[in-house]
């Protein structure tokens, strides 16, 4: 047991055999909790790719729940987090008990409510496939199992939980770059010349990392070959990830590197001199997910190996960033250099081995950044986290679906760790489009990256981009670090505050769905602010495309455009149409009391300046300040 300062305890459990024969470890939770009533209702995280971590909430009734994950990873199906809040519990009243793992493995947590209305909870390893052999005097040492309590609803819940991961987890306060990586502007179709012009572009913009991902290695021109040949492709990169890492560097950039290390193809050098350091069964035929199979973990040559392949690389390129993808999950669970007793162990050693390899890697890269991708979400845990700083937290970047992941993620994760891309005009998971401050605004609330091609830019992209990056850039801190409020009210009103530690500085954001005809007034009470002091509310400087207001630009702009004609188009192409300024001044004690009132949205009657300009997916900032009396 241990009680650390924000109000999280932590718990785990240790096995040792003092027998005389081997025990035979079937099931071990990390930690029991029991609650002398039984009306709760549970929050958890759900999901699969593309939808990671939405927020499901159900009340609990007589019988066993199970959450878990058999899949050798945390998962997005369920993440490993979870909360129960009684009955009539909120955002910010009620009592509320917020449970994690820190683990990246398969899990487990059971919440039975028994016909006395006791409820218990455990939380830990998942047992199914699960078999460990204890020699005598040898220990079993279970992953730890968090839990914390607030009075104040979920808000109390989140913030001790944010605290502590990034107080006793993560434990990196450094303000984390804006990156630039170049997946979804190329795919596997680049080289140097295209990876060149894109960082440029990139830096023009104000991006401050830049990211090769997948496709710079071997002769990986398809997800089919090469994962585990970790030298550079010979027709993409002529010259060297060296001499292109400098390059990036005298753009003014640092210079970040994709890989896939827990992974290999079987059309791969690795795979042909070793084929038994992969995980499957030599009698049967594998599942092969991205059509690829897993390493050995539990193989200590295989740890060996990418330490030794993975510094020399690093150190080889000299390298700021490192993307950690995992593509897939544990199938065909059988490690060919173990005895057919070890078996039940794998699913286990497999994370043991990962932590000790990125254990030793930290060590000896102090100051590489390190962010974990898992085909976006699909690893998403306290146990990454202390190795990770940040990760990807979707693979999916269309901004109004990712809201609601990201919103799930904050629950339990702090804004340090979850990182997020603007993303093109057509997201390329959904074909939706989404305004492109909308873009930024969501992706503002963590760390900022992104996914684009930035040669493929109008000016009007251009410029709207530089602006928004200088903004992230003065505001940064607050972002990354700042105490979030989750004050939605619907999916189709979706609001979140930020406000720092010393309450002179928040930022308010507004997010709308489909824009609902003749839209009721909104006045926002805020919250977490000082009521003595006195603040100014600045709505940030947004800009629309004109095509936004088709044949209506005619009443807004002093010369008369034919939609789309080319006069219209080439104006819509560079002009960006800027909102009147809004500013109000008030006290802290009247904005969380009255709350702060907002402009009417646009509703058909034509743009007049007293007008907001929100079409289906808009949305605003709002920046809080204290205002100075010196």
């Amino acid at each position: 047991y241990s009680l650390t300062e924000e109000d999280v305890l932590v718990r785990n459990m240790i096995l040792i055999n003092g027998r005389r024969d081997d025990l035979i470890l079937d099931r071990m939770f990390s930690a029991q909790y029991d609650f002398k009533r039984s009306a709760f209702k549970l929050l958890k995280l759900d999901g699969a790719w593309l939808r990671e971590r939405h927020t499901n909430q159900m009340p609990l009734t007589y019988g066993v729940f199970k959450i878990d994950s058999k899949k050798g990873v945390s998962s997005s199906d369920h993440n490993p987090f979870f909360a129960l809040q009684e009955t009539e519990a909120s955002e910010r009243f009620g009592d509320t008990y917020g449970f994690n793992l820190i683990y990246s493995g398969s899990f487990e947590a059971l919440i039975e409510v028994s016909p006395h209305d006791l409820t218990r909870v455990v939380h830990g390893i998942n047992s199914f496939d699960f078999k460990w052999r204890l020699k005598p005097n040898e220990r079993f040492i279970t992953p730890e199992s968090i839990s914390t309590y607030s009075p104040h609803g979920l808000a109390g819940m989140r913030d001790n939980l944010h605290r502590f991961t990034n107080q006793r987890i993560i434990k990196d306060s450094r303000e984390r770059p804006i990156l630039y990586n170049n997946w979804e502007a190329t795919y596997f179709a680049f080289n140097t010349r295209k990876i060149l012009k894109l960082a440029r572009a990139a830096k023009r913009l104000g991006a401050e990392c830049f990211c090769l991902d997948d496709g710079w290695f071997g002769a990986r021109d398809d997800d089919s070959r090469s994962l585990g040949d970790w030298t550079e492709h010979p027709k993409k990169l002529k010259h060297g990830l060296p001499k292109l890492a400098r390059k990036i560097n005298r753009i003014g950039l640092k210079f970040g590197l994709w890989v896939e290390p827990e992974m290999v193809n079987e059309d791969s050098d690795l795979y042909r001199k070793h084929p038994e350091w992969a995980i499957r069964h030599p009698a049967s035929e594998p599942a092969r997910g991205r059509r690829q199979l897993m390493l050995d973990l539990s193989n200590d040559a295989v740890i060996d190996y990418l330490y030794d392949t993975l510094s020399a690389l690093f150190e080889r390129v000299g390298v700021d960033y490192v993307k950690w993808d995992m593509n897939r999950n544990l199938s065909d669970v059988y490690s060919q250099t173990r005895p057919a007793v070890e078996q039940g162990k794998l699913a286990h050693l497999y994370v043991l081995g990962l932590y000790r390899l990125l254990g030793r890697l930290k060590s000896r890269f102090p100051k590489l950044l390190f962010e974990s991708c898992a085909s976006g979400g699909n690893r998403f845990d306290l146990g990454l986290h202390y190795y990770m700083s940040q990760a990807w937290t979707s693979d999916n970047t269309d901004a109004y679906a990712r809201l609601t992941i990201q919103r799930g993620t904050a629950l339990a994760y702090p804004l340090s760790c979850i990182s997020n891309h603007i993303n093109d005009d057509v997201a390329h998971q959904t074909l939706r489009q989404v305004p492109l401050e909308s873009r930024y605004n969501v992706a503002a609330f963590g760390v900022l990256g992104l996914e684009l091609d930035t040669t493929a830019l109008s000016l009007f992209q251009k410029r709207v981009i530089r602006d928004q990056l200088k903004h992230y850039k003065v505001y940064r801190k607050l972002f990354q670090q700042g105490r979030l409020y989750d004050l939605s009210e619907t999916d189709a009103d979706q609001r979140l505050l930020v406000v720092n530690d010393t309450l002179d500085q928040a930022v308010l954001g507004l997010f709308q769905g489909v824009l609902k005809p003749n839209p009721s007034y909104q006045h926002v009470r805020l919250v977490g602010l000082d009521p003595e002091k006195t603040y100014r509310i600045t709505a940030r400087k947004q800009a629309a495309n004109l095509k936004t207001f088709g044949n209506l630009i005619r009443h807004a702009l002093p010369i008369r455009l034919k939609a789309h004609g080319t006069l219209f188009n080439a104006l819509a192409a560079r002009y960006r149409f800027y909102e009147p300024d809004y500013t109000v001044t008030a006290t802290g004690e009247h904005l969380m009391g009255k709350g702060l009132k907002l402009p009417y949205r646009f509703t058909g009657s034509g743009y007049h300046e007293d007008l907001r300009i929100t079409p289906d997916f808009g949305s605003k900032l709002y920046m809080i300040e204290e205002v100075s009396h010196g």
